[in-house]
């Protein structure tokens, strides 16, 4: 009997933020067909799972995404940041103070839009590329088929809609659960999510408020001796958050705790500041937890990202950021191997890269998450009377970079071809492969006009080999051009658009010619005056090097401008692309 199953390369069941970022990624890159589905109706979606805040290196990503300019459009760029004490007095270096230090992009602040917002404009975005989300639909039942070879559709799914209660099967070469924490995903295939929960509750709320808080457009914490320390946060269109501790002594109060209650709670929580809500627009109270699953991918089809994967509190406003680091981090990864142009075995790569810096995550959650309950972290080694707050302030800061992204750096893996160390060493120990690629300014020829990096190298699953040229003359000597030009493997991963070559002189000149005396490897671009893209590499302008970013933008090597670059270009990209 003829199989009459839907096949699909790809379901993605949940269209959250992390499952419209995946669907949207291989819809873009191409030659991927792609489904998306969530059970709940757009109306449930729009007041549920509120996250607000996109750190740095998220919205860089997104960015490569041609995402960053409409998130602009509607945002509250938070670059100001002020915490107060019990009294009301301004106090320096704690609560959300590490944020003025989120320098080296142009990215320098916390976008903040409520989820909603964000979705929209993620759904919008994936409409062009012709996927819809299908809304309300629920997987109720999945298997992977062992016997059918991978990349094959071994993956069978059974979709039900919530309006008439019909069923349909699909089968799919991989499927995606991003499907929260509840994942049923997770559930059917019976992942373990290890962790724990504790008793501590949380509640935040927003709305329009009036309010005598000195700053109340930034990013402020109060340190309440009642409500933990207190989240103030300007939002976009003209609304704020207030977040806060709901302790058992407060909860005795209430029979039932609602939205009445959150705003009676919210009042208090200020004071010694008052605050009036207009207007709620939404709240909730939860639990405060952590728990990861055992494995992110399962049965070589299988994978889980975001909240699926991992959970944890809204102390340092990282569920959404992590969760678009994951869906980042695979869809190319996927999209290459769909498309034939990789192996499989790339796909093992995401757990490798993703498990490290959620591990590292859950531990900064869990102290930060009881330090604005009021208490020490469990593992606290220091003075026992310790000031939370300013402890709070401390940790906040020792883990700047993780939580803007800017540092989030991916291990050198003896298993994981994407980041490898050569024989080069640049002279910034922050810059090195598995490492973030930092998003210079550049000046076109002729007009000198600035563009950046991460726009003349937009993530299209495609690997950008930027060639930082010389002082001398030719800037790029030309057996390097000679090589690259004579090159079976990079012609052909240049023709099958699996890379792209990028020039960077460190001097101005009315041509690149001028400087190369020979065609440019790809597009050219100057530096400026102060050669600020060669140091932030730590390249010498007189010696230049070959930088090879991932099309996540980390670094994937660095390479001496010398007789051996092509033979390491091609041992590089040899054990990542198939023949």
């Amino acid at each position: 009997m003829p199989d009459s199953a839907e096949r699909v390369d790809v379901l993605v069941v949940g269209a959250g933020p992390v499952g419209l970022i995946t669907a949207l990624q291989l819809a873009k890159f191409g030659g991927v067909s792609v489904r998306i589905v969530e059970k709940q109706a757009k109306s449930m979606q729009d007041a549920y799972g509120r996250a607000i805040t996109l750190f740095p290196r998220t919205s860089e990503m997104l960015d490569q995404l041609g995402l960053a300019d409409d998130l602009l459009q509607d945002c509250f760029a938070i670059r100001d940041t002020v915490a107060y004490d019990a009294n009301g007095q301004e106090v320096h270096g704690r609560g959300w103070s590490f944020m003025h230090d989120m320098k080296d992009t142009v990215f320098d602040f916390a976008l903040v839009l409520r989820q909603k917002f964000q979705e929209e404009i993620f759904r919008n975005a994936l409409r062009r590329y012709g996927v819809q989300v299908e809304a309300p639909i629920e997987l109720t039942a999945v298997s992977a088929d062992r016997n059918i070879p991978v990349t094959d559709y071994r993956v069978t799914a059974t979709l039900a809609d919530r309006r008439n209660g019909k069923s349909e099967t699909v089968r799919c070469r991989y499927l995606i659960g991003c499907d929260g924490g509840r994942s049923s995903v997770r559930r059917i295939f019976g992942i373990p999510f290890e962790g724990t929960t504790s008793e501590d509750k949380w509640v935040r709320i927003d709305g329009q408020v009036k309010t005598d808080v000195p700053k109340p457009r930034t990013y402020c914490s109060i340190e309440s001796p009642t409500h933990g320390n207190v989240l103030w946060a300007a939002l976009d269109h003209g609304a704020t958050r207030i977040g806060y501790a709901f302790t058992d002594d407060r909860a005795s109060a209430y029979a039932e705790f609602d939205e009445a209650a959150a705003v009676k709670e919210a009042i208090a929580a200020v004071k010694p500041f008052h605050v009036e809500f207009e207007r709620v627009d939404w709240w909730t109270i939860y639990t405060v937890g952590q728990r990861i699953a055992k494995q992110f991918f399962v049965e070589d089809c299988v994978f889980l990202a975001g909240d699926a994967c991992h959970t944890h509190s809204s102390a340092a406003a990282q569920g959404m950021n992590t969760g678009i680091h994951d869906a980042v981090n695979l869809g190319w990864k996927l999209s290459l191997v769909l498309r034939g142009l990789a192996s499989p075995a790339l796909l093992e790569t995401y757990q490798a890269e993703r498990l490290p810096n959620v591990q590292r995550l859950i531990q900064y959650d869990k102290d930060i998450s009881q330090l604005m309950t009021a208490r020490l972290p469990e593992n606290w080694q220091g003075n026992l009377s310790a000031d939370v707050n300013v402890v709070l302030g401390q940790i906040l800061k020792e883990s700047g970079t993780f939580t803007s992204g800017l540092g989030i750096f991916y291990e050198i893996q003896a298993n994981n071809p994407l980041n490898c160390l050569n024989l080069f060493s640049g002279l910034q120990s922050m810059v090195r492969p598995g490492m973030r690629g930092p998003d210079v300014t550049l000046f076109r020829p002729g007009t000198f006009d600035r563009t950046r990096l991460i726009r003349e190298l937009p993530n299209v699953a495609r690997f950008g080999v930027v060639v930082f040229g010389t002082e001398n003359m030719p800037a790029i000597p030309g057996t390097v051009s000679q090589d690259v030009k004579g090159s079976p493997t990079l012609q052909s991963l240049i023709a099958r658009d699996c890379l792209t070559f990028l020039t960077i002189l460190p001097n101005r000149a009315p041509s690149p010619y001028e400087l190369l005396k020979h065609e440019p490897l790809g597009r050219a671009f100057f530096d400026d005056d102060n050669k600020i893209a060669y140091r932030r590499y730590g390249i010498e302008p007189l010696q230049g090097a070959i930088v090879v970013l991932r099309p996540d933008g980390w670094i994937g090597t660095m390479i001496a401008l010398g007789d051996k670059a092509v033979w390491e270009l091609e041992g590089y990209f040899g054990c990542i692309f198939s023949n």
